[in-house]
């Protein structure tokens, strides 16, 4: 079906609302042909490039999600003696926390947004996107990065790592975090304000999956791949590790936190199974 001359809607094979609890990395994703949105976004754009880069084969998409998952454990396993702290104090979370800054990013905001805001969750999320922004801030002359936007090719590099698979899990880890270091805060909030008015007006949301857990299963996404990334930089960057413990403790301490307010999000199937005709 045409709108303008040249221009046709996508028709394909398309799971209904896909996209609704996304994390936006289409070149990552294994469900881009049965996606309305990345169709419609495909035929709009019209870059060749794009496309090229964006028709990754799926095999290799699910390498690159299984070797990062991989390292989820090998993290927690990493700071096991932390465990005890994170779980009983929760001090070190909110050291040099600038309360005024997080109020004058509020204000502006209705309520229910601004509640979310107030959470530790949220706050704690903001001060690890923060932290993940300066860190990498502080080291752009060593862990160099560089981006070729005519190829869209970005590469890592970091004094002593040679070995060509190395560089490249670099690279990926350090996508990885950067990808992520913002979503999570947006998506711990999008979780945290839809559950209250899932709660004030319950009624209205009956029969649809939980925009809540949808958007806590985004976050857990993004956290469990950002731990996988900052263990792979703690394992291979030696003189980073206790700058990058840090950053895997909030990360724990987020997705325990985000796993005990939202306990249905591991039953959260997305997306849907399609009914066989």
């Amino acid at each position: 079906m045409k709108f303008d001359d040249d221009i046709e809607f996508p028709e394909g094979d398309f799971i209904p609302g896909i996209y609704n609890y996304c994390n936006r990395w289409c070149e990552r994703c294994i469900y881009t042909d049965k996606c309305m949105t990345f169709a419609s976004e495909k035929v709009f754009r019209r870059e060749i490039e794009k496309e090229k880069k964006r028709e990754k084969s799926m095999k290799e998409n699910k390498d690159f999600w299984d070797q990062v998952n991989k390292t989820i454990t090998g993290a927690a396993e990493l700071i096991d003696e932390e465990i005890p702290l994170i779980k009983n104090d929760n001090s070190f979370l909110f050291e040099q926390w600038d309360d005024e800054e997080a109020e004058e990013a509020m204000k502006e905001h209705e309520e229910k947004r601004a509640k979310a805001k107030d959470q530790d969750m949220s706050k704690v999320s903001l001060k690890y996107e923060k932290a993940v922004h300066k860190w990498f801030k502080e080291r752009k002359n060593i862990l160099k990065q560089d981006y070729n936007p005519e190829t869209e090719d970005f590469n890592v590099s970091y004094p002593g790592i040679v070995d060509e698979m190395e560089l490249k899990q670099l690279t990926e880890s350090v996508e990885v975090i950067q990808w992520y270091h913002i979503q999570i805060w947006i998506k711990i909030n999008r979780a945290l304000s839809s559950s209250y008015e899932e709660e004030d007006d319950g009624d209205m949301f009956e029969g649809f999956p939980k925009d809540s857990e949808g958007s806590a299963m985004v976050a857990l996404e993004g956290i469990d791949s950002s731990i996988g990334a900052w263990n792979y930089l703690h394992n291979n960057l030696t003189s980073e590790r206790e700058t990058i413990k840090p950053m895997i403790r909030m990360l724990l301490w987020l997705k325990m936190e985000v796993e005990k307010e939202f306990p249905n999000t591991k039953n959260f199937v997305w997306p849907p199974k399609q009914e066989e005709d």
